[in-house]
């Protein structure tokens, strides 16, 4: 046993770096891929994620110091201190129930298959984490190992239908075929961005009656528009928005220039580093449609993927980087016990599946992030003490004058989850397989709905299908 749990742990403890490519260049092997072109793949993927990392760094570096002085002079005094989702990842890989999780995640996932209840086959090991935070929360209420992962369950496979409903908005959007978002933190956010959009489309539909001329009309015009283009640039937005934000933090015009440069390199870096990740991805891809035409005549299926892949957007970044003065005044709303500070390097990610879900369209996405931003804080200081709790079990140090640690990782799943076992174990058990079957035979119906084309035509099919 001690054997089985040192084996998982270490393989955790890789990091998404080296076990993703290592995932990668095995599933490539599986569904036939020569292996020199398997292990190119996988190493490709690998250096799309190191540049990614390393591209995202800049944050940290050159951020980093101005969200420290705008925590001062907003003169947040909060109880828990935000440690960040790799310490958390760290912390809930550390628990009993993050010792077995990756091989359990993987049978939920092969079972949910043979079963036909979705078509993700989620390779984002690293991410298991999510789903070992949710069975570890519930273990600290209910001392079972059965409710443990029974709540896994429940997160596991609603991050799979999740994925497999956003599969083809997020490959169309991002012209990257073949893949889908498993990532708990990506599937979390998608019922909130769904909703506001809704809203949205709602309003927009009351005020725009009889104004659709004017509207193309205006749109025409911005879009001719040669200051306007210029704007819109990537790089321009970085520069702008680096820029205000180190003005905001008291830096003078040279540092403020500095930063702003910083995060112009940001804006143009990552796309390309994104792209690095998808060159790597594509044989597998190709591989992957041609194996399962062959073999499950024609049933398609999705390489699940991190939502890093598709971080590079323009507007993703944008509302990220606008997302930091925003949060800071977010956590002096009354109820909040959360100091944000770790988490602000990488509220990108945040709302990276309301890019696609609103098109790209900036005030839309916004205001997904702000809202789902304010319900992870709400939720990192409501789990806070539970994630004290294991910190301090698995022997993590709590900073000094601080309460506790905490993060704002947690989301809906995490929170449904546990609250399903504050019912009691056997009601919450009961429940959890209930909502289990459901999502099952309802995705089940929804693949059957999809799969409509013939097996010469899913084999023959192009990336190029996939994009706009």
């Amino acid at each position: 046993m001690e054997f089985i749990i040192g084996f998982f742990t270490a393989i955790s403890g890789l990091g998404k770096t080296l076990m993703i490519p290592m995932m990668i260049t095995i599933i490539a092997l599986i569904i036939r891929v020569p292996f020199s072109k398997a292990l190119k793949s996988g190493i490709t993927v690998g250096i799309g994620l190191t540049g990614l990392t390393l591209t995202m760094s800049l944050v940290t570096t050159y951020v980093g110091p101005i969200i420290n002085v705008m925590v001062e002079k907003f003169g947040l005094k909060l109880t828990y201190v935000d440690v960040g989702w790799t310490a958390v990842s760290g912390i809930a890989y550390s628990t009993v129930v993050g010792a077995f999780i990756i091989p359990f995640t993987l049978l939920i996932n092969v079972i949910v298959l043979a079963l036909k209840g979705t078509k993700t086959l989620n390779i984002d090991i690293w991410n298991y984490w999510k789903y070992a935070l949710a069975g570890s929360l519930v273990y600290l209420l209910t001392g079972s190992l059965v409710a443990s992962f029974l709540a896994a369950t429940v997160y596991i496979v609603a991050c799979l239908v999740i994925a497999d409903r956003t599969a083809e908005l997020v490959q169309e959007f991002f012209g990257i075929p073949g893949i889908s978002i498993p990532q708990g933190s990506a599937a979390g956010s998608v019922l909130i961005c769904l909703l506001v959009e809704k809203v949205f489309n709602i309003f927009s539909s009351i005020f725009s009656r009889n104004k659709e001329k004017e509207s193309t009309d205006w749109a025409a015009k911005i879009n001719n528009n040669k200051v306007l283009q210029t704007i819109n640039d990537p790089i321009y937005v970085g520069l702008a928005i680096g820029t205000f934000l180190a003005l905001l933090g008291g830096y003078n015009l040279k540092g403020a220039l500095e930063v702003g440069m910083y995060m112009a390199a940001l804006m143009f870096i990552l796309p390309r580093m994104a792209s690095i990740l998808m060159e790597g991805l594509t044989p597998i891809s190709a591989a992957a449609k041609e194996f399962m035409g062959k073999k499950y005549k024609g049933q398609q299926f999705y390489i699940g993927m991190d939502s890093a892949i598709i971080i590079g957007h323009p507007t993703t970044l944008a509302v990220g980087l606008l997302s930091i003065p925003i949060l800071l005044v977010l956590a002096l709303l009354p109820g909040n016990k959360l100091i944000p500070m770790a988490g602000l390097a990488t509220l990108a990610y945040f709302g990276v599946m309301a890019t696609p879900i609103h098109k790209g369209k900036f005030f839309r996405t916004l205001v997904s992030q702000t809202v789902i931003l304010t319900f992870c804080m709400y939720l990192g200081s409501y789990f806070a003490p539970l994630i004290t709790e294991h910190a301090l079990n698995a022997g993590t140090a709590v900073p000094e004058g601080a309460g506790g640690i905490t993060s704002m990782s947690a989301n809906v799943f995490e929170f449904l989850t546990y609250f399903l076992f504050k019912l009691g174990t056997i009601p919450g058990a009961c429940i959890s397989i209930a909502i289990v079957a459901v999502l099952i035979i309802w995705n089940r119906k929804y693949i059957a709905g999809k799969d409509n084309f013939t097996t010469q035509e899913f084999v023959s099919a192009e990336a190029s299908d996939y994009k706009k």
